[in-house]
């Protein structure tokens, strides 16, 4: 028998997330191995979430049980990819066209025609994104965060999860695949090209709206911010920067790192101070 008192929140939230997907992936007309990766993968994870919180964990297995759920966000965004099937090109117009406003009003279309050392700057920051959650709880743990492990993932899955969850219903491309032409496209910039080759292999190559990166690290700069103010606020700023790249490198539309970042703070709110 499942003794459901040791399923931390992070459980329960793994266990839900990814049966939704399985759910969805019956019902949806997806394509045969599609179905069969969400399924497979989806029962996976569930079984693996519920056996580590029913075992008495060694010390090795105790580790495994704090850092697998970065596993299982990733796992999350990858099945949430297989099902997008053709872009919704109605909610792209209306993206773009909230994009044009915001850019002429705060004039970022000169930001992108500046200084390369800034355009350089927001796009390593951008690749930060990557390391930015475990470097974030490894912070969380050293600065005594221990004990509030199950509140750290629990805001750091509700935040990637409530961006990705949405995918199967809002399906549209990044605006880097719609511009025909753009102040970047004859910039020479570094790190926008090792942007793009790890996108290429990473990535599943559509839009989260919200933003995933946006939500996520500003859940957890905020979680670190609670263990750690110093180590929070330099987060913060790294958090900013990131959510700054995505429209400026248009990554994503700014409606989806302005909801990203208010799903961040919300997610922080429930992980810390609900669940």
């Amino acid at each position: 028998m499942i003794d459901l008192a040791r399923l931390w929140a992070t459980d329960w939230i793994v266990c839900g997330f990814f049966a939704y997907l399985m759910v969805l992936a019956i019902r949806r007309p997806l394509p045969r191995q599609r179905r069969m990766r969400v399924l497979f993968i989806g029962a996976v994870c569930v079984g693996l979430a519920v056996m580590l919180s029913q075992l008495r964990l060694s010390p090795v297995l105790q580790v495994v049980r704090e850092w697998v759920p970065a596993i299982f966000l990733l796992q999350g965004y990858w099945l949430c990819g297989l099902f997008f099937q053709r872009p919704m090109t109605g909610a792209e117009q209306r993206l773009v066209e909230i994009d044009r406003t915001v850019f002429r009003l705060f004039r970022l279309t000169e930001v992108l025609r500046g200084p390369r050392i800034v355009l350089e700057y927001f796009e390593f920051t951008y690749l930060l994104a990557y390391p930015f959650i475990p470097v974030s709880f490894a912070l969380f743990l050293g600065f005594g965060g221990r004990s509030q492990v199950d509140s750290f993932w629990a805001t750091a899955l509700i935040a990637g999860y409530g961006a990705y969850g949405v995918l199967p219903w809002i399906q549209t491309r990044p605006p880097r695949a719609l511009e025909r032409t753009s102040p970047l496209a004859g910039r020479r910039i570094f790190f926008r090209r090792l942007n793009a080759s790890v996108l290429h292999h990473a990535s599943v190559q559509v839009n989260t709206f919200p933003s995933g990166h946006a939500s996520v690290v500003v859940a957890t700069a905020l979680a670190v911010a609670m263990v750690n103010g110093p180590a929070g606020l330099i987060c913060g700023v790294v958090a900013t920067s990131i959510t700054m790249a995505t429209v400026l490198g248009r990554y994503h539309y700014t409606a989806d790192s302005v909801i990203g970042v208010m799903l961040g703070i919300i997610a922080w709110w429930l992980g810390f101070h609900v669940l």
